[in-house]
């Protein structure tokens, strides 16, 4: 190897350690001289002479015409330039090793298994990734990677099919070239001096990297935790991040500063105080928790439902959605951080899924106090995500003030990225569906009743968001088999008083034990039977959440009562859900004027056939969300339709954007396609096929009808069994909320059905869909 590749590569390995800018930091320089290169390059290879090094310098500072030395850009040049780049090692010759040891390092430091990021990124599951898949893999890992680069790296290996066990062996060859290509220890360049360490010591041997995973207990935080860098907002973060580290300047959020608005008009008594200050520099994003919960659950995990304390802000919602997932989900709370250790600068921020779409929300660590504690929500000891959660909830917002009081679907699905629904206790077929969550592992939050006289004596709050962590079925001695929940009070306290509370009469040891219940501390957990759960409690707010689900989402404008069609194929038999999100009425608070409230929103899910279309599913409903697919329901490989229809409820909307996404075991592919004009009808007769409410309505004509609730759409479907053809007239004598659809007109239409032919007619209904929306008819021959 000659002397510029020697020296070229000393200089590449100390951008694993700082980047150029950080290096021209260190030395208090605009540009590096010939002695800042020659200490450089000798910490990696002190056996290079100080002549080739001299004159490797002069031949840089003349290429690029710069007398005042090796600048920041100079220096990068140096490093990616053909020109320098290494082409030989010990027994390797290799031309993308400067790209190599960037993925490595990035390996090294986001610790994220392969075989967990092959998943992700063979989105449509073929056991292969594709070119641009395995570039999204590698961009994880180095972002800055070029066309060119990449170009050159996979025409290193042109004809290797890209399974998961071919970029495991890939990855750990990168590894062993990569070190049998850097002089000394191999280490190196894969772990960073501390911040106390002199720039020019050589770290201390370790151990090989793993691809795989460190033990949760053994984790060690980084600065910039791995995350898709495709993400609005992650690039933006990593920036920002970076230019404190190089400025040294504490971070203040310039959309949500410390002030009066960013508090809203309830908090606005409220002072500021930066978390930093408030521990006095002890704090931590996560601590494990080694102590709270004596049953168990939480227990030395980096997140525990036993973190979460409430505080003078009414989020419970928010507070009780955060306890579900964190208690049988922690590392979905985890990885919504993207700083993962506390810093000095005040810079953090928080994954979320807002409106449908996954961006992530930088904040400062600035928190509201009062009387010089945290005023709002906060964690048991000096961790500090809590509040880190709550602040970027409060900026999506708009204010404190703006996340008072709220439905707790919305944050579920701003966690997960999952469907959601409501469940009402008061419904006959409620115990039947609550068992059905609870066996698929739903998440669930519920909601007491806003008054009643009696909740102050047994130990309930009206109003008021709980978390449903567990529910475990037991047989009991006297009362037989019973349903119990374990339900939890973001207060951390205040506690059911009834059967089966903490100092009931109704624990045996061994129920105890059989249900997990084996503290009685005022902790806020408390179990309760179904059948009291039903008396207090009005509503059961559910979410569907896989952690090796993938997510997709596309924003499109649909215009007022037009309709927009998308096709799509399912390739693997599986769970798949498909969910239009339209914006919370709390980001429109301050618009008054528009007088915004959800739309109602049409989906209808077909199936395409040989003759026609297979009717699926289909949704009429006016909420944040609306969704097809149901949990525990597969769809079968083939191709698919959905039509998507919105009236908007704004006034002013003749058009207005929205959000389509899709959550299942695979990418789906969404594709926009032109109208059907037969889709409604085909898929409406293929509903005619199982309705067997047969009525003769004239002689030798048949009838069935039916409104379709959940899709607001209904039929009339005639046959003539008769063997001559039969002319007739149609009258809506009481419409029911119907408006026929197009073709027809009006409240009356004619028919001329042929022998044993057929024909069908649909309508729509307007809300509220009740047996009443039926229209009632009358027929005349003519």
């Amino acid at each position: 190897m000659s002397s510029d590749s020697l020296i070229q590569e000393a200089l590449s390995q100390f951008i694993m350690l700082r980047s150029p800018r950080e290096l021209l930091h260190e030395f208090k320089t605009q540009a590096l001289n010939l002695e800042q290169i020659r200490q450089l390059v000798q910490v990696f290879d002190p056996n290079i002479p100080n002549e080739d090094i001299k004159y490797f310098y002069l031949k840089v500072i003349t290429k690029f015409k710069s007398p005042a030395g090796i600048t920041e850009d100079i220096y990068q040049q140096i490093v990616d330039d053909e020109e320098f780049t290494l082409r030989g090692g010990s027994s390797n010759s290799y031309e993308s090793l400067p790209l190599l040891k960037n993925i490595i390092r990035g390996v090294r430091e986001k610790k994220v298994p392969i075989q967990r990021l092959y998943n992700f990124y063979d989105k449509n599951k073929d056991k292969e990734l594709q070119d641009p898949e395995f570039r999204n893999l590698l961009e994880f890992f180095y972002v800055a990677i070029t066309d060119a680069q990449f170009k050159k790296l996979r025409e290193e290996f042109p004809d290797t099919p890209l399974s998961e066990s071919a970029i495991v062996s890939l990855f750990e060859k990168w590894q062993e070239i990569v070190f049998e290509n850097t002089q000394g220890d191999p280490q190196i360049i894969l772990e960073a001096p501390s911040k106390t360490q002199n720039l020019l010591t050589i770290p201390k041997p370790q151990q090989t990297i793993s691809l795989e995973l460190t033990r949760e207990e053994d984790e060690r935080f980084k600065d910039f935790m791995g995350v898709d860098f495709k993400i609005p907002g992650v690039k933006e973060l990593a920036d920002l991040q970076k230019r404190c580290q190089q400025t040294q300047e504490i971070f203040t959020d310039p959309d949500f500063p410390p002030n009066a608005a960013s508090l809203g008009p309830k908090f606005s008594a409220n002072n500021w105080k930066r978390l930093q200050e408030l521990f006095q520099g002890e704090q931590k994003v996560f601590s494990i928790d080694t102590q709270h919960d004596k049953s168990g659950a939480g227990l030395n995990k980096w997140i525990s439902h036993r973190d979460i304390c409430q505080g003078d802000l009414g989020d419970c919602y928010f507070m009780s959605t955060l306890s579900s997932i964190a208690c049988k989900w922690p590392d979905q709370i985890k990885d919504l951080f993207p700083i993962q250790r506390a810093n000095k600068f005040g810079v953090y921020g928080v994954k979320m899924c807002i409106n449908g779409e996954w961006k992530v929300i930088p904040i400062d660590d600035n928190i509201p106090v009062k009387n010089g504690k945290i005023a709002f929500t906060k964690n048991a000891d000096k961790e500090i995500w809590v509040s880190l959660l709550e602040k970027a909830w409060a900026k999506v917002n708009g204010s404190y003030t703006n996340i008072d009081a709220g439905d707790p679907r919305e944050v579920i699905k701003t966690i997960t990225g999952g469907p959601v629904w409501l469940l009402l206790t008061n419904k006959p077929n409620f115990k039947d569906n609550f068992i059905t969550c609870v066996k698929q592992k739903c998440v669930m939050v519920t909601g007491t009743y806003s008054k009643n006289a009696d909740y102050s004596a047994i130990g309930l709050e009206p109003g008021h968001a709980y978390s449903i962590l567990n529910v475990k079925t037991i047989n009991h001695p006297q009362r037989g088999q019973v349903h119990l929940l374990k339900i939890r009070n973001p207060w951390a306290r205040k506690e059911w008083k009834g059967d089966w509370s903490d100092d009931s009469d109704l624990w045996t040891p061994q129920i105890r034990e059989q249900a997990g219940n084996t503290g009685t501390e005022n902790d806020g957990i408390f179990f309760m039977s179904l059948d009291d759960y039903t008396k207090y409690f009005f509503s059961v707010f559910c979410g569907y959440f896989k952690t090796d689900y993938i997510y997709n989402s596309m924003r499109f404008s649909v215009r007022r009562n037009k309709g927009v069609y998308f096709e799509f194929e399912i390739k693997k038999e599986g769970e798949y859900f498909f969910a239009i999100h339209q914006e919370s009425t709390r980001q429109y608070r301050s618009q008054p004027e528009l007088k915004y409230e959800y739309s109602y929103v049409r989906l209808l899910l077909a199936k395409e056939l040989q003759n026609g279309y297979e009717y699926i599913e289909g949704k009429f409903y006016k909420d944040i969300e609306t969704h097809v697919g149901r949990v525990g329901e597969n769809f079968t490989p083939g191709k698919y339709i959905l039509y998507i229809k919105i009236k908007w409820h704004v006034p002013s909307w003749n058009e207005h954007s929205v959000v389509l996404s899709t959550y299942g075991e695979q990418y789906v592919q969404l594709k926009e396609v032109p109208r059907d004009p037969n889709l409604v009808s085909q898929t409406m007769m293929h509903q005619v096929r199982y309705n067997n409410k047969v009525e003769e309505v004239l002689p030798g004509i048949t009838m069935k009808m039916d409104n379709n609730g959940n899709l607001g759409i209904g039929y009339i479907y005639y046959k003539n069994e008769s063997n001559q053809q039969v002319n007739f007239e149609t009258n809506l004598v009481n419409k029911g909320g119907c408006k026929l659809t197009k073709p027809e007109r009006g409240y009356y239409f004619k028919s001329f059905i042929p022998p044993k032919g057929e024909r069908l007619v649909t309508f729509t209904i307007t809300p509220p869909i009740t047996e009443l929306s039926m229209p009632t008819l009358s027929h005349k021959l003519l």
